[in-house]
């Protein structure tokens, strides 16, 4: 196992309601598809928004947890409690994923969120970050930016507002069956090994 990769780590993510993930389901049914036997479930459906980091040594697991109840204690801004209208279902990289509208208070609260938490970010030496972006490819200069100084490539311009729901083995039409996603929680998650889940440890409803 490459030497930079430790656990646990940690992302932030945004969870629809139960009605949300029944109705996707259901879709995924239809295809004689089951999300527990996909890898995607090990990350559940959300949205992400502060991908996956290793925790720096310069902070506790407590001090992580801390500054997430104190942010959003203080933080007023309520803009992921909206109703968000699903658009389609598009293929990005290798999933199919249910696309949603956005607007600029949800697109600042989302942003705010990635920057805040990234000072608990485990910052990689030049020798890690090379293993590390054998997880990506192709990477545009502005990408490439974005990853050494956020740890992640695919932000601002490069990301928008989706839930991934299948890989793309089997081809998926989407049925307008589901109209609207709501969040039921922004939560801070945890995975302790490199195979299990992500479980949420704290959140803000």
């Amino acid at each position: 196992m490459d030497n930079y990769i430790q656990f646990p780590r940690y992302s932030i993510y945004l969870i629809p309601n139960k009605l949300f993930i029944d109705q996707v389901d259901n879709l995924l049914l239809k295809y004689d598809i089951k999300f527990d036997s996909l890898e995607l479930s090990n990350y559940g459906l959300h949205y992400n928004v502060k991908a996956p980091f290793y925790l720096s040594h310069l902070y506790s697991e407590k001090e992580l947890i801390n500054s997430f109840n104190d942010y959003f204690l203080s933080n007023h801004n309520k803009s992921y409690k909206e109703a968000f209208n699903v658009l389609g279902l598009k293929k990005i990289k290798n999933v199919f994923a249910l696309e949603m509208n956005t607007n600029e208070k949800f697109n600042f609260l989302c942003n705010d969120i990635m920057r805040h938490f990234d000072l608990f970010r485990k910052t990689l030496n030049q020798q890690e970050i090379q293993k590390d972006l054998k997880r990506f490819s192709n990477l545009s200069s502005l990408e490439m930016e974005y990853y050494l100084i956020w740890g992640y490539p695919y932000l601002f311009e490069f990301s928008n507002h989706h839930i991934s729901v299948s890989d793309i083995t089997k081809e998926i039409i989407f049925d307008n069956s589901i109209k609207s996603l709501n969040y039921s929680s922004i939560s801070l998650m945890k995975q302790d090994s490199l195979n299990s889940k992500f479980i949420s440890i704290c959140k803000s409803d």
